[in-house]
This record gives C-alpha cells, sequence and structure tokens, in this order.
C-alpha cells in the first residue's frame, strides 16, 4: 500500500519539567502538538501539579492534555512521564479554546472527556461518548472514523470493574471498530469521576482502513466491535496487546518476561497481517504491574525484550506503572503506534 506524507509523530517527551526542551530537541515545537498526556505519581501529585508540569508547552491553555493517575515514582526519582502526538513540523494545530480537542491535517484527537455528574459507570460511559460524538462532528467525523479509542478507568484488577460498561461503549462503534486500550487506574482526582475516554480519528480514512485480528488471537470474554490492530496509508495503530488467550485467560502468570515477550509476539502478528515492518514502530507505551519493590526490575526486562525484539530500530519506550491491570494475574499491556515511509 502506498504511504502518504507523514501525517503524525508520535513522541516520548520524558519527565514533565522537561518535556518542552526534550521535545524541541526532536524538533518539535509547542504549536505542532496534536495532544499530550501526562502519567504522574498519584500519591505525591495531584493532576493539576500535572498538567502544570507541562505549562510550558500549553501556555494558552488550549492544548488536550490528559493528566492519568499512575506510580510512575517506583521506578525512580520522576514522578511524571509525558508522551506527546505531533503533526509534521511546520504545520501548527487548530485547537478549541476549552482544550478539549485539537485538529490538523486529517487528524482530530481529544483529551480525556469525563462526566462525573453523570452518575454511575454505566451513564459516564453514555455521557462522555456523547460528548465525543458532539466533538468529532464539529469536525464533520463520527466514530467511525476513531483509529485509537483510549479508555481509563477505576478498578482493582477485575473483569467486573470494566464489563457492563465496555458493552455500552461498544454500541458506539460500529464493526471493525478501532484500536482499543483499557486501563484501571487507583483514583481520579475530579470527585465522582469513575472512567475517562479520548479518542484519536482520521478525517476520510475508512473506506480504505485494514484492519488486523490474527487467527487465533488473544480475546475478550464476550464479543466487542474493537480490531487489534489498523492500518490507514501509512500510519497504524495497534491496541493494548496483553498475555491472553483466546478465552481471556491470563497466561506465562508471574513470569514477567514471558509475558512481554507474548505481548511482543501479538503485536509482531498484527504488524504482520498489516504490512507494517518492525523499523516503522515509532512508539510503544507499556502498561506494567508494579510497586517499589517489583519496579526496577520489571522496568529492566521490558526494556530487555524490547530492544531485543526491536533490534536496531529502537522505537520510543514510554513505561507506564500501576498497582493492577485488567485481569488477574496479567502485569503488562503493551500498545503500538507506526509510521510507514
Amino acid at each position: 500500500m502506498p504511504s502518504p506524507t507523514p501525517v503524525l509523530r508520535f513522541l516520548d517527551a520524558g519527565p514533565g519539567g522537561t518535556a518542552a526542551a526534550t521535545l524541541a530537541e526532536q524538533g518539535v515545537r509547542p504549536e505542532e502538538l496534536l495532544a499530550v498526556e501526562v502519567f504522574y505519581d498519584h500519591a505525591r501529585l495531584s493532576a493539576e501539579q500535572a498538567r502544570e508540569s507541562v505549562r510550558e508547552l500549553n501556555p494558552d491553555g488550549a492544548l488536550p492534555v490528559s493528566a492519568i493517575p499512575a506510580a510512575v515514582g517506583v521506578l525512580g526519582e520522576d514522578l511524571t512521564r509525558v508522551q506527546a502526538t505531533a503533526l509534521p513540523s511546520g504545520v501548527a494545530a487548530a485547537r478549541e479554546a476549552g482544550g478539549r480537542y485539537a485538529a490538523g491535517g486529517p487528524a482530530v484527537a481529544t483529551r480525556l472527556i469525563t462526566a462525573p455528574e453523570a452518575g454511575d459507570i454505566v451513564e459516564q460511559s453514555h455521557a462522555i461518548l456523547r460528548t465525543i460524538q458532539d466533538l468529532l462532528a464539529e469536525q464533520g467525523l463520527g466514530t467511525d472514523d476513531v483509529v485509537k479509542f483510549n479508555i481509563f478507568y477505576r478498578g482493582e484488577g477485575t473483569q467486573e470493574d470494566w464489563a457492563v460498561a465496555a458493552r455500552v461503549r461498544a454500541g458506539y462503534f460500529t464493526e471493525p471498530g478501532p484500536a482499543t486500550t483499557g486501563i484501571p487506574v487507583p483514583r481520579f482526582d475530579e470527585p465522582g469521576v469513575l472512567i475517562a475516554m479520548q479518542v484519536l480519528a482520521l478525517r476520510g480514512a475508512r473506506p480504505a482502513r485494514r484492519h488486523s485480528w490474527p487467527e487465533g488471537h488473544w480475546d475478550w470474554p464476550f464479543h466487542l466491535p474493537y480490531k487489534h490492530g489498523n492500518r490507514s496509508g501509512g500510519l497504524a495503530f495497534v491496541g493494548g496487546q496483553v498475555p491472553l488467550d483466546e478465552r481471556a485467560r491470563s497466561l506465562d502468570v508471574g513470569d514477567f518476561p514471558a509475558q512481554v515477550r507474548r505481548s511482543l509476539d501479538y503485536i509482531a502478528r498484527v504488524l504482520d497481517e498489516l504490512d507494517v515492518p518492525r523499523s516503522a514502530v515509532r512508539r510503544l507505551t507499556a502498561f506494567v504491574a508494579a510497586d517499589a519493590g517489583s519496579g526496577p526490575g520489571k522496568l529492566a526486562a521490558l526494556q530487555a525484550e524490547v530492544g531485543a525484539f526491536f533490534g536496531d530500530s529502537s522505537p520510543a519506550l514510554v513505561p507506564v506503572p500501576l498497582p493492577v491491570l485488567a485481569y488477574p494475574g496479567m502485569d503488562v499491556e503493551i500498545e503500538v503506534q507506526a509510521l510507514v515511509g
């Protein structure tokens, strides 16, 4: 498939306090940013402090910045870790004044949207997705144009945390749906928030978009419309890949390196179906169940396995430690963004 002019850059910006300088070293200017995620240590920082750490990137408050609670401090002294999505060099994003979304070229990205006033997690899910539909509609898009869907929810690592709301969310997407990542977080700073969602959509990509669900791949315990990966021209997205089997049972329990290898093997299968070489991968975000005792060792194992898998291509790796992930015994979930050409 011919690849178009690159339309997005996927970046690891490092700790919040130096994110602007790190992005500048990578040739990225603040006005080119489409969206930023700040993973922050929820035990020692507030969401507002996390957003303030990237103020230099967002002086007018219009950049979609998502502050996501995690356990960043278990990996070292830094209390924030920032990743960013940017438009091509020289292209400025058009942003909503309230900072809920930004657009540039064919891309539209939202920050994490919440709706604590709506009620329980089901009603919050409905309210958030209706808001996302409205924001996309302002740009002439709909949920069928979404290529990446991220969900963060209050959870303790059980299926019951997310299953009911997952069925609600599924009703807003037409199969084949976007690549998706769903992550439990310990809490949100905003009172009443039980779930938060964000999307990345591409204008005009749906008719020619390719999707991937390799034979024998892991699955959820009930049918959902999402696919493990998709490719639109040169842009490819792989949703969070996890060490589960076709019946959503955790594999390699207690063997973290093996779980990482299995997740990377699933990523390889999806990339292969989409004709995306490993060298095209620009960034991995790896969510890791870890605490202060296990964090450094798991980070070292993650880096070693990722290094062996990608060899000399060395994509950006953003590790995000959390108390638990979505299934008991599952200690890693890895998503991928790639650019072919």
